[in-house]
């Protein structure tokens, strides 16, 4: 995994550490999910993004190998 490093309002950090804290995931884990569902979207809703996935080349069973597939599938190319 590559780390990724952003920069937050302190009163922002304190609230995203409180709600991982009460759901018991790491400020990673929601992190990580929450760009995968928004990458998800802009897959399908932005053909600068879809091109730049479509245009990739991942390792099988990558997880930008599986949304690559899926969305091959799904514009039946």
């Amino acid at each position: 995994m590559k780390r990724v490093n952003f920069n937050m309002a302190p009163e922002c950090h304190s609230l995203l550490k409180s709600v991982c804290a009460l759901k018991g995931i790491t400020v990673s884990e929601y992190v990580y999910e929450v760009v995968k569902e928004r990458f998800q979207e802009m897959v399908y809703s932005d053909n600068q993004v879809q091109q730049i996935l479509m245009n990739g080349t991942y390792p099988v069973g990558s997880k930008a190998y599986v949304l690559q597939e899926q969305l091959r599938k799904d514009l039946n190319l």
